[in-house]
């Protein structure tokens, strides 16, 4: 069966990063649908998708379902829109910009694999690694951790494809096998977590893979450093803390990464003080013994 990707985006009045990936996205060969998810309702993300030679569409949820929400609403209704031509889901972030050749490239990984998910090699700006899966291997994983760019990474690992536990959510490619047996991004995550429930949740079904030669570009914008802009990341970074108790106590396929929950406390910490404990704290209670995930939240 040839393939036919749905790639799937949650954006919230991110109309300049939308246009771009559209860019990146139009030069790409594989036959592709752009499903977007405005949970804003935004009208200059209304003119993006009416502008693109993408097959692509734009679906109003009725309200900000945030990202683990935005995912899911798209993810079930890329499923229903496309039905039998659908071979792939792809899970992108709104301002990824994507190299030609990474759809083929892991494409046809997944299917020398059998793998049920895969992710890519991530750069930033500079060209520098960053945003790196879970790998398997040690080896491969310590490499990873200290190149600085594909090219040197490849020169000591090669390009094979590695099995991972864990990825974020930059870029995901799914199976349309392990998205029918395995369903959507859950939609009580409001903010950061999402994306390691639901990498940990195939990983533990299927086969998960990273491609080295597949390369997408992560371009956030530049952090703000106003008080607003620091509180509300600090508030995201507390609801990655709860997210994390949640899926490594709470959920079996999340068990294995609860040794990397001290690591994740010492950096909170670290970044924002010794007044933060008891927050943190508070937050790992609410999601290891309470069992509820940060995403209860609306509007």
């Amino acid at each position: 069966m040839p393939p036919f990707v749905a790639i799937v985006v949650a954006t919230y009045r991110r109309a300049p990063e939308l246009r771009r990936l559209c860019a990146s996205l139009e030069k790409v060969s594989v036959p592709l649908a752009l499903v977007v998810v405005d949970n804003a309702d935004d009208p200059d993300t209304e003119a993006v998708v009416k502008e693109t030679a993408l097959e692509a569409v734009r679906l109003l949820p009725g309200g900000n379902l945030g990202c683990g929400g935005g995912l899911a609403f798209g993810e079930r209704a890329a499923m229903e829109r496309y039905g039998d031509r659908l071979t792939h889901l792809w899970v992108l972030d709104d301002d990824t910009e994507i190299d030609p050749a990474a759809p083929e490239c892991l494409i046809a990984a997944m299917a020398e694999s059998k793998a049920g998910l895969a992710c890519p090699m991530i750069v930033g700006d500079t060209g520098a690694i960053g945003w790196f899966p879970g790998l398997l291997e040690r080896a491969a994983f310590d490499a990873i951790r200290v190149a600085r760019t594909p090219a040197e990474y490849l020169s000591r690992r090669g390009g094979r494809p590695v099995s991972f536990s864990w990825a974020t959510g930059v870029s995901l490619l799914v199976s349309r096998e392990a998205f029918e047996a395995l369903g959507a991004h859950r939609d009580d995550f409001w903010i950061r977590g999402e994306d390691l429930e639901f990498s940990l949740r195939y990983s533990a079904r299927f086969p998960a893979i990273f491609v080295p030669g597949a390369l997408v570009r992560h371009l956030p914008r530049p952090a703000a450093e106003s008080p607003e802009a620091l509180a509300a990341e600090r508030i995201k970074h507390l609801a990655m803390i709860r997210n994390a108790a949640y899926i490594s106590f709470r959920l079996t396929h999340g068990r294995r990464i609860m040794k990397n929950l001290p690591g994740n406390l010492w950096r909170y910490f670290k970044t924002w003080g010794p007044g933060s404990i008891p927050e943190a704290l508070v937050a790992c209670w609410h999601g290891a013994v309470a069992g509820k995930p940060a995403g209860a939240k609306k509007g």
